[in-house]
């Protein structure tokens, strides 16, 4: 089995507004600059990356992750800066998400199952973002970006399972299991 990680998925509305702000920096700010996108549909905030997995630990993190699940589980997201991740010398460009206290409690109790069936908890404190692009080249100009003019909003109402698979050395994204409210 491939690399697994959970996710939330941005609905449509969110995820179209991630596209614009992608269509902003693209005609803007980082015109001419060489940069990969990520896909329009592979806007993800992962809560956990958990690695490879054997069966039986991902029918154990099923179990989990739907005892955690309730019918009022609403998330909201709030995108309040673009950035590179982890540092501004960094090769990734991210959308930070405000670190509400409900995503940071959802990251905490999947990274208990996690530890439940067999894998190490993180030490590095959680820094929820939703990955939109990398630069190619790591000697570039390093960039400051700055909060937004306008947080950008959604809500997410599901977290999803993912195992990352590679296709021509390119990551991509296969959904094994959704658990909606």
């Amino acid at each position: 089995m491939g690399r697994v990680f959970i996710a939330l998925t941005p609905d449509k509305s969110l995820n179209n507004q991630i596209i614009e702000l992608k269509k902003g920096l693209k005609n803007g700010l980082l015109d001419g600059k060489e940069v990969v996108w990520q896909e329009n549909n592979s806007h993800l905030l992962t809560l956990l990356f958990v690695g490879e997995m054997e069966p039986e630990q991902i029918e154990e993190l099923y179990k989990g992750i739907k005892a955690i699940i309730t019918s009022r589980t609403l998330i909201p997201l709030e995108i309040n800066k673009i950035s590179s991740y982890p540092t501004p010398s960094s090769q990734s460009i991210v959308a930070e998400i405000n670190p509400t206290a409900q995503i940071l409690k959802i990251n905490e109790r999947i990274s208990k199952i996690a530890t439940i069936i067999g894998f190490e908890n993180p030490i590095k404190k959680y820094r929820p973002h939703i990955k939109i692009g990398r630069f190619q080249n790591k000697n570039r100009t390093v960039l400051e970006f700055g909060d937004l003019e306008e947080q950008v909003k959604g809500i997410v109402t599901n977290i999803d399972v993912y195992e990352t698979e590679f296709d021509s050395g390119k990551p991509v994204f296969k959904l094994l299991k959704t658990f909606k409210n």
